[in-house]
């Protein structure tokens, strides 16, 4: 397990009373996604059952084995760390930190022990007596007009921030790196296009008489700013091929 993997291993999810198996559900999922494998439930207000099995979806190990207690102070016990989440600000929700701001705090406590965030209920959130128990909240930034977030899609928000500093995030392989088609088409490449190009216009009379390479210096700069690829280029040169072979067609049966 890598240095970055270990610090997500000490992170706890805690959901205090969640109302809905669907939202227990999609929790996982969402944690799975970003490499956090902990949950702990809060007196949860609903039966896990087959609605949240359906939400976890590949990440079912995680709803499995997440811990159902009764209390805050048995879900966070060893913490060093304990952060609420909450849209407000408010004497129970001090210190309280943007999203990137709590990642900061978290990055510190980590190297000391295990840290839990607390996500409220549904319809409310966490009350007074939930954030005594936290040592500060973190909001994230919505639009005024709404700033209240679906319970796991608040989990997911914080989740991906999460990933984003402990994680190790595993690029997409290049699509064959390798593959001479998939570079930047040359200069050269280029030339013969709009050489290919500007023979094409001229004859199905789009370019001007009057200073023909003005308008053609248009399509280029065009070319020059999407910086082509060479298989993009061969691709272009066929189509214009076609329209080439298209147009003499035409021409002749006029």
């Amino acid at each position: 397990m890598s240095e970055t993997s270990a610090l997500l291993e000490k992170i706890r999810i805690v959901l205090v009373e969640p109302q809905g198996a669907l939202n227990v559900g999609s929790t996982c999922r969402a944690m799975k996604n970003f490499g956090l494998r902990h949950l702990t439930v809060v007196r949860p207000g609903c039966e896990l059952n087959l609605d949240a099995v359906k939400m976890a979806m590949h990440s079912t190990d995680i709803l499995e084995s997440a811990r159902i207690v009764q209390t805050i102070p048995e879900a966070i016990s060893g913490s060093v760390l304990v952060l609420g989440t909450a849209n407000r600000r408010g004497e129970y929700h001090e210190p309280n930190y943007t999203v990137q701001e709590g990642i900061l705090r978290i990055a510190e406590a980590l190297k000391s022990g295990p840290v839990s965030i607390l996500f409220g209920r549904e319809e409310w959130g966490l009350t007074k007596d939930d954030l005594q128990h936290t040592m500060g909240t973190m909001r994230i930034v919505t639009d005024v007009g709404c700033t209240s977030l679906n319970l796991s899609q608040a989990v997911m928000l914080i989740a991906y921030e999460l990933y984003q500093k402990f994680g190790t995030p595993v690029p997409l392989e290049k699509t064959a790196a390798d593959n001479p088609y998939e570079q930047p088409a040359s200069t050269d490449d280029l030339a013969r296009l709009y050489k290919h190009m500007e023979n094409v216009l001229k004859m199905c009379e789009f370019l001007p008489d009057a200073n023909p390479d003005g308008l053609f210096q248009v399509i280029r700069a065009f070319f020059h700013r999407s910086t082509p690829t060479f298989r993009e280029v061969n691709i272009l040169m066929g189509a214009f091929s076609n329209l080439n072979g298209f147009m003499k067609k035409y021409a002749r049966k006029k």
